[in-house]
């Protein structure tokens, strides 16, 4: 089971990664062009936030939860785990703020949706560094191993 575990793992944070960093590319492409594009923005970045990214860091989460047993424990270990449940944790405030974003975008409360479009931004970098610190430390482990 071990050896199933850690390439799926690794897999979903490749999609996981790779889901954070498209969403920030059409983020730059679409936003501040204009209302329709901004509405276009929101619905795209709940579809995907539904249909690939939520699944992509529960299955982190649960892969990452069984090989535990398997590992010896170590600080960089649990490092690599803190920085882990810190992307997935603020992944979910990031959801829940593209959530209220949309919402604001299609009642047109411009204010809100630019303070939560900030929000959204400084949080979701804190998600995208901290998956990266995660797979860096998880590397090292597995080089030093």
């Amino acid at each position: 089971m071990k050896s199933v575990l850690l390439p799926l793992h690794l897999a979903f944070v490749g999609i996981w990664l790779g889901c954070v960093i498209t969403e920030a590319i059409f983020e730059r492409a679409l936003l501040g062009k204009g209302r329709t594009q901004e509405l276009i923005l929101v619905a795209l970045h709940k579809r995907v936030d539904l249909i690939v990214e939520i699944p992509a860091f529960i299955a982190v989460l649960v892969t990452g939860a069984a090989m535990l047993s398997s590992v010896n424990p170590s600080s960089m270990l649990t490092t690599k785990i803190a920085f882990g449940l810190l992307a997935i944790a603020t992944n979910i405030y990031c959801v829940w703020i593209v959530f209220r974003r949309a919402q604001a975008a299609q009642s047109d409360q411009q204010a809100e949706f630019t303070r939560l479009d900030h929000l959204q931004h400084k949080f979701g970098a804190v998600v995208l560094l901290a998956i990266v610190a995660a797979l860096a430390i998880g590397v090292y482990l597995y080089a030093d191993a």
